[in-house]
């Protein structure tokens, strides 16, 4: 067996942005939602994917629930049933990223185009 052990210096250094949804989102049973993390590399976002932050009866959880923005589904939910729940919510959060990256001014030199539908894309 073959492991492949990470050298420190091949580690990304990335920084995070958090944009706030708290209040912005309905609450499903005892979810309610707090942040949503995107990650950033040297001043460009980094990757479709995010970490939704949230709280269960009211305690922030350690993990967060993870997004796949381009395809607006959350990831590696196992439960059938809350998946089901869920399943309205990201399209919801990928629109409140839509409009927080559109008020947003444009930082170190980031490129953006707009899609075919007409939203923001970063590149």
């Amino acid at each position: 067996m073959k492991i492949h052990k990470m050298n420190p210096a091949d580690r990304l250094e990335l920084t995070y942005k958090a944009v706030d949804v708290r209040g912005r989102l309905p609450n499903v049973d005892s979810i309610e939602f707090l942040r949503v993390e995107e990650p950033y590399y040297n001043g460009h976002r980094y990757g479709p994917f995010a970490r939704v932050r949230y709280a269960l009866n009211g305690v922030e959880q350690v993990d967060g629930l993870p997004l796949d923005i381009s395809k607006g589904i959350f990831l590696s939910i196992y439960d059938d049933e809350l998946r089901e729940k869920l399943h309205p919510i990201a399209p919801m959060i990928v629109k409140i990223l839509q409009e927080h990256a559109a008020k947003e001014p444009i930082e170190n030199g980031e490129s953006t185009r707009h899609s075919s539908r007409g939203k923001r894309e970063y590149y």
